[in-house]
């Protein structure tokens, strides 16, 4: 049998993607650029991205943020900012003067800024470890963005990132988590039927 639940799965892909060669890693990094440059995006889009950890060997967001940038020079992007002491985020706009300070995880937040509520968004581009066929996602078990995209609009565009293909299925997915409209892999757009 194959695994399936999150706490399997986050185990075998968090190995899975530590396991890389550099030069693996930054082919898969390059391919995935290319399938995110045939999304359909707005000139105007508010866009949240996540920053990746440092040796954790997350998709490369840098490169994309740069990318949207010279595509289109009036998106707004925006980055979490997690709360101290709880499990909330704040989001703030991210320009080329915001400085940004690794937090407790490692994770690259923005020092400060103007702050961008939930229902202003209109594309969240999703961190995690492993998706299925029906686009639920696993992440790293804090619940930041499930309990993110419960304030968003319902049509807010949830777009995964993911350096592997999907599993075929997670066999405990609860009421609070969050599917994804859209995944992007290195090979392709997984596209997901989210209407209940």
């Amino acid at each position: 049998m194959h695994p399936s639940t999150k706490q399997e799965l986050r185990e075998i892909y968090r190995e899975k993607r530590i396991s890389l060669s550099a030069e693996r890693f930054q082919r898969l990094n390059n391919q995935l650029m290319e399938q995110v440059k045939a999304l359909e995006m707005l000139r105007r889009w508010t866009v949240h991205l996540f920053l990746p950890i440092a040796g954790n060997k997350e998709p490369d967001t840098y490169a994309m943020a740069a990318w949207l940038r010279q595509q289109y020079p009036d998106i707004r992007l925006v980055l979490p900012k997690t709360a101290r002491g709880s499990r909330e985020m704040k989001h703030l706009v991210w320009d080329v003067g915001t400085v940004l300070v690794p937090n407790r995880w490692g994770i690259p937040e923005p020092e400060a800024g103007t702050i961008v509520r939930p229902h202003e968004i209109d594309v969240v581009f999703l961190p995690l470890l492993a998706f299925d066929e029906r686009g639920n996602r696993i992440g790293y078990g804090k619940g930041f963005y499930d309990r993110f995209l419960a304030n968003c609009r319902p049509t807010t565009q949830k777009i995964g990132l993911s350096l592997f293909e999907a599993v075929e299925t997670i066999s405990d997915v609860s009421a609070h988590d969050v599917a994804m409209d859209i995944c992007v892999t290195p090979t392709r757009l997984w596209h997901f039927n989210t209407a209940p």
